[in-house]
């Protein structure tokens, strides 16, 4: 062959090699579909919509949520599992879905640590240990001296057995040697009207669904937990703070895509979203929620999903939760 043949031999593989370069970058070339696993209006679905609105800001394209909802958002987390891996199906993750529910389901279609690329955290909001006024405990400390002298007689409502909640409530249980007898309810709404009335005597919340009830006065914040204080709370302690140790739940929420999504599509997504999440009107919209923006690599959020599996594997043991 001559020198001029394999010149424009080599000319044309060049060539032909753009194509494929270059679908890569033209990404995304349609609609992006963030998967909600939970019913419109909760922090996670608010969260899934600001992102969608952000998205279709940065890349000139729409983004949109679907709410796939149902066993404790499982079915949404299911359907992104076994969805395309090309970047155009997104599921706005949390800690129920991707760290605890391997602990409680015995039937879970889908493996977190597995079935999954991880792209960013989002944020972090901690929950809240709360009373009735009428409970004679004004801290976190007097509260587990109480339930000390009333071993299993003090109740605590969580939003269902198995949720972040319940389990909050087990940790510090742990944490305090004590004994708070659990009490499962369909959602917060009605643990904080048990708590109102009197129904029990405890309930562990997140931030943003018992501010109203704080700043009325119908309900008192003992802590948060975790070690870092909330943003919407910041005049209430965290356990860290008063001495409790092992109180280190935390609601996180992500953003990941199915298994097998190629890495460039993978950096371009992680770059939207970082800066999405990085912005101000982000940061402002919801500080006043209690979630914290906390924008990670993909591996740190991998890193965190697959250690935050066998934590709540052993809560969930020690409390013999189990669903179907």
């Amino acid at each position: 062959m001559s020198m001029c043949h394999a010149l424009s031999a080599a000319i044309a593989l060049l060539f032909a090699a753009v194509p494929s370069a270059h679908a890569q970058v033209s990404y995304p070339e349609k609609t992006i579909r963030i998967v909600s696993p939970f019913p419109p209006g909760g922090a996670a679905d608010t969260l899934a919509r600001v992102l969608a609105q952000k998205l279709t800001e940065y890349f000139g394209r729409s983004a949109i949520v679907e709410n796939r909802v149902g066993a404790g958002g499982t079915i949404g987390t299911d359907v992104v599992a076994k969805a395309a891996p090309d970047g155009y199906t997104l599921l706005l993750g949390n800690v129920s879905t991707l760290a605890i529910a391997p602990g409680v389901y015995t039937k879970l279609p889908y493996d977190p640590a597995r079935d999954f690329t991880a792209v960013t955290l989002v944020g972090k909001s901690p929950l809240v240990i709360t009373v009735h006024p009428s409970v004679p405990a004004k801290t976190l400390n007097e509260l587990i001296t109480l339930a000390r002298g009333r071993p299993g007689q003090m109740t605590f409502g969580s939003s269902g057995a198995g949720s972040i909640t319940h389990f909050t409530g087990e940790l510090l249980n742990t944490a305090g040697k004590i004994r708070i007898t659990h009490v499962p309810y369909k959602g917060s709404p009605p643990v904080i009207q048990a708590m109102i009335s009197g129904e029990v005597d405890m309930g562990v919340l997140q931030v943003v669904e018992g501010l109203p009830h704080y700043r009325s006065g119908r309900l008192r914040a003992l802590a948060v937990s975790g070690t870092q204080r909330s943003t919407a709370l910041a005049e209430v302690p965290h356990a860290g703070e008063v001495g409790v140790k092992g109180l280190e739940a935390t609601t996180w929420y992500c953003v990941v895509a199915p298994r097998g999504v190629p890495p460039p599509i993978v950096r371009t997504l992680h770059a939207a979203l970082t800066k999405a999440i990085g912005s101000a009107d982000f940061t402002s919209r919801f500080a006043a929620d209690g979630v914290i923006p906390a924008p990670s690599t993909a591996d740190e959020l991998a890193n965190l999903i697959r250690s935050e599996i066998p934590k709540w594997a052993e809560v969930a043991r020690r409390t013999g939760v189990k669903l179907d």
